[in-house]
């Protein structure tokens, strides 16, 4: 095949009962110059069978194995795999529609756009019956122009939806964005969400869900809430991305602390909303976090819900009943 013009990368391990749906809802675009990154990290059910069988009918298809079980990581071999203009990568138990990239990439300005991201749906299919939910947390960002991050800070609002967007490789490229290699799901899309958008000098969003994004998977990574740590830790490294950028917008920052803050809720929801249940470790990271706000954000236009949060965290005697044990 000659150069693609998208490269889809496409991690997976273990996901037999969604690959079959996933991996057709790809292959039957209507944009079809595209690559397919198969990149598993040593599936042990049907879901390399599955690839396989498509690819025998289908070159556009590559495997790789990964030798590590890190979303990060597969995507970074995939990234590094790619020859297409644009980078899209596709959760395998998710699924999209079929005019997703072609949707998309019509907003390319001939291949100038740094990021094209479109609006996604929320999926439940409990029981066989399937419930959609548009998101709704861009539903005041004005669609269909080219904007930067400090013009257009709502874009940072809600959930990082990679997916649901496509990115220019060169762009990723240029400024050496890649993805953190951490185990397993590791809510790594969230710092490349936030790099991407802060060095991104074209952004176009499109108010149009083009795909559509399990919530109901048991085993998704965002599932799997063992590490209450970890969405602190990916709010640290977006820390890091904001100094290093010498990011002072106030609107970036105001929706930086609103997803703080909520992670702190979904923390605190996954341990049945019991501050005492939390580990001495997870308190610390939350404090550390805490310690690197700006307090007049806080007190000036955080809801009183954020506020609440901040002073029992910030609390001296959160960590004292640990000594006291």
């Amino acid at each position: 095949m000659e150069k693609p013009i998208i490269s889809v990368i496409m991690p997976s391990l273990n996901v037999g009962d969604y690959m079959e749906q996933c991996l057709s809802s790809v292959l039957n675009q209507s944009f079809e110059e595209i690559e397919v990154i198969c990149v598993d990290a040593g599936s042990t059910d049907q879901t390399l069978d599955i690839i396989k069988k498509h690819q025998k009918n289908d070159k556009r298809i590559k495997i790789i194995n990964s030798d590590k079980k890190s979303y990060g990581h597969q995507v970074n071999i995939g990234l590094k795999e790619a020859r297409g203009i644009y980078i899209s990568i596709v959760e395998t138990d998710d699924y999209i529609d079929e005019n997703m990239l072609k949707d998309l990439y019509e907003f390319s300005q001939d291949n100038t756009v740094d990021i094209i991201k479109a609006n996604f749906y929320h999926l439940y299919d409990y029981d066989e019956e399937i419930d959609l939910r548009p998101d709704t947390s861009k539903k005041n960002l004005t669609p269909n122009e080219v904007f930067t991050l400090n013009e257009k800070p709502l874009f940072i609002e809600g959930h990082p939806s990679i997916w649901a967007g496509i990115y220019l490789k060169e762009f990723l490229d240029k400024n050496n964005i890649t993805f953190l290699e951490a185990p397993k799901g590791g809510w790594v899309d969230n710092p490349f969400f936030y790099e991407t958008a802060l060095k991104a000098q074209k952004i176009f969003y499109l108010d149009k869900p083009v795909y559509f994004y399990r919530e109901s998977n048991p085993n998704s990574s965002s599932n799997d809430f063992n590490d209450n740590t970890l969405p602190i830790k990916r709010i640290l490294d977006i820390y890091d991305i904001l100094e290093e950028n010498e990011i002072q917008d106030e609107n970036v920052i105001f929706f930086f602390y609103k997803r703080l803050f909520r992670y702190i809720e979904i923390i605190l929801e996954n341990n049945d909303n019991d501050l005492d249940s939390l580990d001495y470790e997870t308190c610390c990271y939350i404090q550390n976090a805490l310690k690197k706000i700006d307090y007049d954000i806080v007190r000036n236009e955080l809801i009183s819900n954020f506020k609440v949060l901040y002073y029992k965290f910030m609390s001296p005697l959160l960590l004292q009943h640990f000594e006291e044990m």
